[in-house]
């Protein structure tokens, strides 16, 4: 017998770099805020920057539904997105590319809870969600003219040029 026929078979975790990558990604998703859509239809491609919030499954944001990349992306459900850090120096440059599909979300007890995670995070965006008409002088009301829509990734990509430039590193996210 062998010395491997006794051990017993042991599933084994995320290895370290796994752990780290999943963290650099982690650390992104919570510290950045604007998330930049990419659709096509018909060839003619398109991309949207939104403010979201991640919650498992999916990024979180508000948006017309008239707007090209909600129309779009609804239409061929296949999106792109991008989540990167802003830096001055290419060493520096860091995200996340993925790919994905676009879902409005429609379930009232699911708008809620990220109504009320998006305005933690964003807390401006309070006169933008509510409904009503718009006060004089003050920003439009725009609660009636936008809905909550979700992008799901099923392929997630880390960017790091420390790690490696042109790098592109699968990771899951978790939540």
């Amino acid at each position: 017998m062998s010395d491997g026929a006794n051990s017993e078979h042991k599933p084994q975790g995320p290895s370290a770099d796994e752990t780290h990558h999943r963290a650099l990604v982690q650390a992104l998703v919570v510290e950045c805020r604007t998330m930049v859509l990419a659709t096509c239809a018909e060839l003619a491609p398109w991309a949207a920057p939104v403010y979201y919030v991640y919650h498992a499954p999916g990024f979180y944001f508000f948006s017309s539904p008239r707007a090209r990349h909600i129309q779009q992306g609804l239409s061929d459900r296949l999106t792109a997105a991008a989540i990167f850090a802003d830096s001055a120096q290419w060493e520096d440059i860091q995200g996340i590319q993925m790919a994905g599909v676009l879902q409005e979300v429609t379930r009232l007890s699911e708008q809620a809870g990220m109504v009320g995670r998006f305005l933690w995070k964003f807390p401006f965006a309070r006169p933008f969600l509510q409904s009503g008409s718009q006060a004089a002088g003050g920003p439009p009301k725009l609660g009636d003219k936008v809905r909550l829509y979700r992008f799901v990734p099923h392929e997630i990509h880390l960017t790091n040029n420390r790690l490696g430039f042109g790098q592109r590193i699968p990771v899951t996210l978790e939540a």
